[in-house]
């Protein structure tokens, strides 16, 4: 079940990330360090559910989330929002070091090797959390990032500040996915 793959990988769920983000946006204005919020969608995940059942399903699941937990620093936050959906919550020192740490993550999970299904590639969109960000805004860039990583190919990173900068999204752009509602 979907609380099980959370459990077995030592990830948090969607509740404490609502939680978390508040409070990491506080200490972001406070601090002025530079956090980095990350969404990880699973590419063509259905297909594994309808080829290999739900249950091979959630063992992918599992095993991204212990790839994820091995690739990043023991302080990044890690999340499972939903479904095949994961959130990543870092402090870096800048855009090129978060760049750089989802690459990794993309890279390890595109190189591993699945039992039952092989190999399968992840979607990933970031933003920079500024202080003027409320949360569902923060959220918000980073999932419009996420969508057109996913509408543009799939299997890469891509940061809303750079698409935007490129004039690929608005700098103000969001994708909504449906009723988010963070707080």
């Amino acid at each position: 079940t979907a609380g099980s793959v959370e459990e077995a990988a030592e990830l948090l769920n969607r509740r404490h990330f609502e939680r978390q983000l508040h409070s990491e946006l506080l200490r972001a204005r406070r601090l002025q360090e530079p956090v980095s919020l990350a969404m990880i969608d699973v590419d063509h995940f259905k297909l594994v559910n309808d080829r290999h059942g739900h249950l091979i399903g959630d063992e992918v699941l599992l095993l991204l989330s212990r790839l994820m937990r091995n690739t990043f620093r023991f302080n990044d936050r890690l999340y499972r929002f939903g479904g095949e959906e994961f959130v990543v919550m870092m402090r870096c020192a800048d855009a090129q070091d978060a760049t750089s740490a989802f690459e990794r993550l993309r890279c390890n999970t595109e190189r591993h090797n699945f039992p039952r299904v092989g190999h399968i590639t992840v979607s990933i969109g970031f933003a920079e959390v500024l202080g003027s960000d409320t949360p569902s805004t923060a959220f918000q860039r980073a999932d419009t990032a996420v969508y057109y990583a996913k509408e543009h190919g799939r299997n890469q990173v891509c940061s809303h500040a750079v698409l935007a900068a490129q004039g690929a999204v608005s700098a103000s752009e969001t994708h909504s996915t449906g009723d988010v509602e963070l707080f």
